[in-house]
């Protein structure tokens, strides 16, 4: 009985993984082919503009290929999947069949090796026993067709991604062009003048319909290229998916806020209702003296996509300059013209800012500010709160202190340099000296030599350090600090 229960038990461990097996060889027969939609995008053809807008016609080209960058599929329609499934079948009839056929003729070839009968026996069993299995290969991918990718994911031909657009081929020869590139479709361009302005007319030929199924132009001038760009691309997008475009609506606080939708400008505030091709979409928001916010997208085809973004403020320091008696004197902010004092700024906290004034007679005085407080320069610097107020040293005076620590670092320095020139001289003589005093055997006048060499580096050796002790006693004493606070009233 209990034997009876362990064959049972075998028995349905046996059945679950022929089931498991089954499933797993159905679901490998049934893995899809075309799994990528591959576009190349050749280089665009500017002989007809001046040379001047011949550039235009890379930058086109460039920023179109950075557009599709973040188109992630493609829908294939019936025709296509139709053309696409009737390509890898018959490849994959041709495979099957060549291999029968090379089989055969191995066999046939049999007959004239002239080997032994036992050894032609042996191998035309082995041959034919190949050629059967071969056969039955024949009859099961004829019978198997194959399962095409609905889905493609898109992406740009090697040469693209490598940020090179070959020459496009000449007319007839674009079934052989995309084969040679691995691409199924490839874009085509040309940038001519119309009446002063940009005329660019674009067509993408597909490897399916042997002809070309997209054709588009647009006329725009030179300042609207951003603008231009932004929407062939869509409208290439639109094509390179076949399938209905998604939208995007960004409403954005303060007004004067700047909106970029993959890195193209598209206004301030509220931007109007854009079409954008399925897939990612980055979104900026940027504004003066506010937190710029970044938003990345996914779209869906068809999806209308609504972003409402409030920024949020830096902190606001109020920062007054000035210039003792020489009003009129000009502000900059880093390299940018501000005003001339006095003169009231508002600066961001948290961040360094470099502010400089230049006076009528061309002095100059300079400082850095962060967080309402100073962290260098020339200026009587007073804050309170949020509240700050600099004026500027543009010519000060060289004051006692500041003399005393001069001449201090100047004797430093002489007294260092001679240290350095007296020590090698000293040592050198003294090594003579007692070369001769060895060889002429007069310990008299050699070693006077010798000894008053060893007195002077020694002396400047001693002097040097006075010097160094001193520089840093003055320096730490009597220095002029590098901020000047005035006194308090008392």
């Amino acid at each position: 009985m209990k034997s009876k229960y362990i064959f049972l038990l075998l028995l349905f461990f046996a059945m679950l993984n022929a089931i498991f097996a089954s499933g797993k060889k159905q679901k490998e027969e049934e893995k899809p082919v075309n799994t990528e939609w591959t576009l190349c995008i050749t280089a665009f053809d500017v002989s007809s503009v001046p040379l001047a807008w011949q550039t235009a016609g890379d930058t086109i080209t460039r920023s179109i290929a950075a557009a599709l960058q973040n188109l992630d599929f493609r829908f294939r329609q019936d025709e296509e999947t139709t053309y696409y499934r009737d390509y890898a079948w018959a490849k994959n009839r041709v495979a099957a069949m060549d291999a029968l056929v090379k089989k055969r003729n191995e066999r046939d070839a049999l007959l004239f090796k002239g080997d032994p009968e036992w050894k032609y026996e042996k191998d035309l069993k082995i041959i034919d026993e190949a050629i059967l299995k071969l056969e039955k290969d024949v009859a099961a991918v004829v019978e198997r067709v194959p399962l095409v990718e609905e889905k493609p994911a898109f992406k740009l031909s090697e040469k693209n991604l490598k940020g090179t657009f070959p020459p496009p081929p000449s007319p007839g020869t674009e079934y052989r062009f995309s084969t040679t590139e691995k691409a199924d479709a490839i874009l085509f361009g040309s940038l001519s003048e119309y009446y002063g302005r940009m005329f660019l007319d674009l067509k993408m030929y597909t490897r399916h319909t042997n002809s070309f199924s997209y054709k588009n132009s647009l006329l725009f001038s030179t300042e609207d290229l951003n603008k231009a760009i932004a929407e062939i691309s869509d409208h290439l997008a639109q094509a390179v998916s076949d399938t209905f475009p998604s939208a995007i609506l960004v409403r954005s606080s303060p007004t004067d806020a700047m909106v970029t939708i993959d890195g193209v400008f598209m206004g301030q505030g509220a931007t109007e209702l854009r079409t954008h091709s399925p897939g990612k979409a980055d979104i900026a928001i940027t504004a003066g003296n506010y937190i710029p916010v970044s938003v990345p997208l996914e779209l869906n085809p068809g999806e209308l996509a609504e972003l409402s973004v409030d920024l949020t403020p830096k902190g606001i320091t109020t920062f007054s300059a000035e210039v003792s008696g020489k009003p009129g004197s000009k502000v900059f902010l880093g390299s940018l013209y501000s005003g001339e004092t006095p003169i009231t700024l508002e600066l961001p906290k948290h961040e360094s800012t470099y502010i400089s004034v230049e006076t009528p007679e061309g002095d100059v005085g300079s400082l850095i500010i962060r967080n309402s407080s100073l962290v260098r320069g020339s200026a009587q610097f007073t804050s309170a709160n949020d509240y700050v107020k600099a004026d500027f040293f543009t010519a000060a005076p060289v004051s006692e202190e500041e003399k005393k620590v001069e001449n201090a670092r100047r004797r430093f320095y002489t007294s260092y340099g001679a240290f350095w020139f007296i020590l090698p001289a000293a040592l050198l003589t003294a090594g003579i000296a007692e070369t001769h005093e060895a060889v002429n055997h007069d310990a008299g006048t050699y070693s006077t030599i010798r000894m008053g060499s060893n007195i002077a580096w020694g002396a400047a050796l001693g002097v040097t350090l006075f010097q160094v002790f001193r520089y840093l006693y003055v320096s730490r004493q009597d220095s002029t600090p590098i901020v000047k606070v005035p006194p308090k009233d008392k």
